[in-house]
């Protein structure tokens, strides 16, 4: 990447973001303006690796500067941000936001004047992993106008710097972007092309949380009116505005009304639940967790490779709190940090397995274990402590992918029949422009209880030296395989996929969504190949899944 002159700063206050920093630098670094950047992160109070995971972007973003303040609170952060920063436009940045990479360009050249101007992208809300009630409340809040109409806020805006001239030091508020938004009038706000991802909370009462600190906030700026440096703001409430709004977009469709009362019930809920926050840095955690990196806990039966630090242990395993952009983040972090791995997704098929003692130390030697079993995540959520999602290998495969060929990374693809592997590595890298295919095999049946094919295929695949290893041999054996690759290759990651490459390759269709989404995809896979998979599922797996139910249940009420 050439190193040019900034031509943009980038100020982005972080306070223990280790979960989420990395995709928020990822996507800065996935601009075609990334070059161009002036990227600063003011690591405030942090106790945990945001500093180190932020180095780790340098080589993508080489205006990069991480800075550690020791003030605490997010002014302090976003102050002596701008201490740091050199040049404008300026874009505030909230660690958890992932602005679109296209998004970036336009927002710059919009801010390219001399005139005083604010400006955003449009606002999208991932509610993906969220309540129905949460859903239901940015249904409504994202048809209102202070998200639609000139929107300076929600952990993103931009300033020219006549803009920036118009207010010195952020003041102690808790509405910074609020503050900066009403020193604008309506025609100096731009919404440009794009968008960027806003990370909802998960639960209600996560959110009344958030819109109590919002309220607050509001309070804060209109009290603070008479104050010196917020005397040039408009400190006006805009509820009556809101509530009209609110009423014309219930008469344009009257069938909206019970959406209408969820926001109606948590706003009022959030403005009852509005006190003086005691915390400098009020934020929603309950977005950040499953997004989980590394942390410094690790796997105690002999991995190598820092893991997540919350697991949830089900029938002798321990399983990572993380989803899939959780786990994607993880590898590729510790790829930037030269440290390989193992990825294992159990299913039901295979935690049943996991019991017996010949494959008891499979799991416990992996870097990171996800939940490929919705049977699983819902004896984690009779256990009490629910994990965020099912995350399967056949998706793992493609999303690994796609996050390897933003890097011009390498995939190396063992197992599958002879041809298998070839055309589900052409489909991956058609897919994913970018990406490499550094070798495919198919080994020959029995190698891996030959010593001497054995150190064959090792010698093939690790002469290529890939990023990513997927080895689909089926359970154990690409576990086993893994390991003795391992050992000859530290620095890469591997994960057992098992039938995944006859998905990519399209020689077998996988369920339909919704199946996945209800844990039916057995269902269709024992519609597709009867014959081999029927006593797998209605033998052992069912009375298995069922008897791990129990299990679960008993343990919590134990518990109590």
């Amino acid at each position: 990447m050439p190193v040019t002159i900034p031509r943009a700063s980038v100020v982005i206050p972080a306070h223990n973001e280790e979960h989420v920093i990395g995709r928020c630098l990822d996507r800065l670094a996935q601009s075609p303006a990334s070059s161009e950047l002036e990227v600063v992160v003011v690591a405030n109070g942090c106790t945990d690796r945001t500093v180190q995971v932020a180095r780790t972007y340098r080589n993508r973003l080489p205006h990069l500067v991480v800075v550690d303040e020791v003030r605490p609170g997010k002014v302090s952060a976003l102050n002596r941000g701008d201490s740091v920063a050199t040049t404008f436009p300026r874009v505030y940045l909230d660690a958890d936001i992932e602005l679109e990479p296209a998004a970036l360009e336009p927002l710059l050249a919009r801010l390219d004047s001399p005139e005083a101007r604010v400006a955003a992208p449009q606002v999208t809300f991932d509610t993906s992993r969220c309540s129905p009630w949460v859903r239901a409340y940015y249904t409504v809040f994202q048809s209102l106008p202070y998200v639609t109409d000139g929107l300076v806020g929600l952990g993103l805006y931009a300033v020219t710097e006549a803009g920036r001239r118009r207010f010195g030091r952020f003041p102690d508020l808790t509405a910074d972007d609020l503050f900066v938004q009403r020193h604008f009038s309506r025609s100096e706000r731009e919404t440009t092309p794009g968008s960027f991802v806003v990370h909802t909370p998960r639960t209600v009462r996560d959110l009344v949380r958030v819109r109590s600190r919002v309220a607050a906030g509001n309070a804060e700026l209109a009290q603070a009116g008479a104050s010196p440096e917020v005397a040039a703001a408009d400190t006006r409430h805009t509820t009556g505005g809101t509530v009209a709004s609110l009423v014309a977009w219930l008469r344009r469709r009257p069938s909206r009304i019970g959406v209408a009362l969820v926001y109606v019930a948590i706003t009022a809920a959030a403005r009852v639940a509005t006190t003086r926050q005691t915390s400098v840095w009020l934020r929603d955690d309950s977005s950040r967790t499953p997004q989980a990196t590394v942390s410094p806990a690790r796997r105690t039966g002999g991995a190598d490779t820092d893991a997540p630090s919350t697991r949830v242990h089900l029938d002798g395993v321990d399983f990572d709190a993380v989803d899939e952009a959780g786990a994607v983040d993880h590898v590729l972090l510790a790829l930037e940090e030269g440290r390989g791995g193992l990825l294992v997704t159990p299913n039901v098929d295979i935690l049943r397995q996991l019991r017996r003692d010949a494959c008891a130390d499979v799991a416990a030697g992996a870097s990171l274990v996800v939940a490929d079993g919705m049977p699983i995540v819902w004896a984690s959520r009779l256990l009490g402590t629910p994990l965020p999602a099912r995350v399967t290998g056949s998706s793992l495969v493609w999303s690994l992918s796609a996050a390897l060929a933003q890097r011009s990374g390498s995939i190396y693809l063992l197992g599958g029949a002879p041809g298998v592997a070839e055309r589900a590595g052409a489909a991956l890298c058609d897919t994913n422009p970018g990406l490499r295919l550094a070798g495919h095999l198919a080994p020959p049946f029995g190698f891996d209880r030959d010593p001497e094919q054995l150190a064959a295929v090792v010698d093939e695949v690790s002469s290529a030296a890939p990023d990513v290893v997927f080895v689909a041999l089926g359970f154990p054996k690409q576990e086993r395989t893994a390991a003795a690759l391992r050992e000859r290759m530290p620095q890469t990651w591997f994960l057992g996929c098992g039938g995944s490459l006859d998905m990519a390759a399209g020689d077998v269709r996988r369920a339909p969504a919704y199946a996945q989404r209800w844990g039916g995809e057995w269902i269709v896979r024992l519609v597709q190949e009867p014959r081999r998979l029927a006593r797998r599922y209605l033998v052992d797996d069912i009375p298995y899944a069922l008897g791990l139910m129990l299990r679960t249940a008993a343990r919590r009420v134990r518990g109590r």
